[in-house]
C-alpha cells in the first residue's frame, strides 16, 4: 500500500479536522469515522445499468482496490436491470461488491415517495432504506430522468434537496459528492433539457453545503462524448464508464487526502 492510502487509513479512523475551499463550500473529511469508508452510490438506470454492463461501480471500485483504500460500498440493491450476468469478475483475489442505490428509470422524487412494486429496479423509498445503513460519501448522479419528463428544474432541484436532507438525517457528516448529470444525444429537446438542469445542479451546489455535510460538485458533462461514450444516446458504454468512475475517483481522493 503507499503512503498516501496509509494517510488515509489514518483519516478514516480518526477525528479529521483539515477543511478544503471547493466551489465556494468547506469540504471536510468525516468526522471520527471508524472502520472502512461507506461509500453510496445514489442514481437512476446510469448508476444501475443493465446486467450485460458494467456500470460505473465496477472501475471506480477496481480504482480503490488499487490504491489499498479501505472502503464498502453500501445500499439497498445488488443487483442490475434485466437478467444476464454483468461483467463483474474478481480482481486481486477480491469479489466485487454490488451494492448500490441505483434505480432504473426512477426520477428524484420516486426516491422521496417510493415505489410499491419492483420491475427489476427496486422498490421502496429512500428513508426506508437509509435504515440499514450508514453512508460516508454520496456519488448522486439524479436527474435526467427528472429532465426526460420535462419536470421542472426548480422541482428537481428541492427535491435534490430533500435527498440530502434525508442523507444527513441519518449520518450528519456525510459528504455529497453531486454530479453535473453526463450528455444525452436522444432528441434536440432531451438536450436541452439535461442541459438547463445542469445549469440548476451547479447552483444548487454552490449553496447545499455545510460545514459539517458539504456538497461537492463532480463535473460529469466535461469531456463525456455524447456520441462516443453512450451505447444508446443514454447510457455510458465501457469507455464511458470508465471516464465516470475515474471523475469519482478523484473526488474522493480529494476529500480525503490530508
Amino acid at each position: 500500500m503507499n503512503a498516501c492510502y496509509t494517510m488515509i487509513r489514518i483519516s478514516v479512523t480518526s477525528i479529521l479536522i483539515f477543511f478544503l475551499l471547493v466551489s465556494g463550500n468547506v469540504l471536510a473529511a468525516p468526522a471520527a469515522a471508524t472502520g472502512p469508508v461507506k461509500i453510496l452510490a445514489l442514481g437512476d438506470s446510469i448508476t444501475q445499468a443493465e446486467s450485460n454492463r458494467a456500470s460505473y461501480r465496477y472501475p471506480l471500485w477496481k480504482m480503490l482496490v488499487d490504491e489499498g483504500l479501505e472502503f464498502d460500498f453500501v445500499g439497498s440493491m445488488n443487483k442490475q436491470f434485466g437478467a444476464g450476468t454483468p461483467p463483474h469478475g474478481d480482481y486481486k483475489g477480491r469479489k466485487f461488491d454490488p451494492d448500490h442505490e441505483g434505480h432504473f428509470a426512477w426520477t428524484t422524487d420516486e426516491f422521496l415517495r417510493g415505489r410499491g412494486f419492483d420491475n427489476g429496479s427496486g422498490s421502496g423509498k429512500l428513508k426506508d432504506w437509509l435504515t440499514k445503513y450508514d453512508v460516508d460519501i454520496a456519488l448522486i448522479h439524479l436527474g435526467t430522468n427528472d429532465a426526460f419528463m420535462k419536470q421542472t428544474d426548480q422541482s428537481t432541484s428541492d427535491e435534490l434537496m430533500a435527498v440530502v436532507t434525508l442523507l444527513r438525517e441519518d449520518s450528519p457528516g456525510v459528504i455529497i459528492l453531486l454530479a453535473k448529470l453526463i450528455p444525452t444525444t436522444r432528441s434536440a429537446g432531451d438536450t436541452a433539457a439535461v442541459n438547463s438542469l445542469n445549469e440548476t445542479i451547479v447552483r444548487f451546489a454552490k449553496t447545499a453545503g455545510t460545514v459539517d455535510s458539504p456538497v461537492m460538485l463532480v463535473d460529469q458533462f466535461a469531456g463525456f462524448d455524447g456520441e462516443a461514450d453512450l451505447y444508446d444516446m443514454v447510457h455510458p458504454n465501457a469507455d464511458g464508464e470508465e471516464k465516470m468512475a475515474r471523475k469519482w475517483f478523484e473526488a474522493i481522493q480529494s476529500v480525503l487526502k490530508k
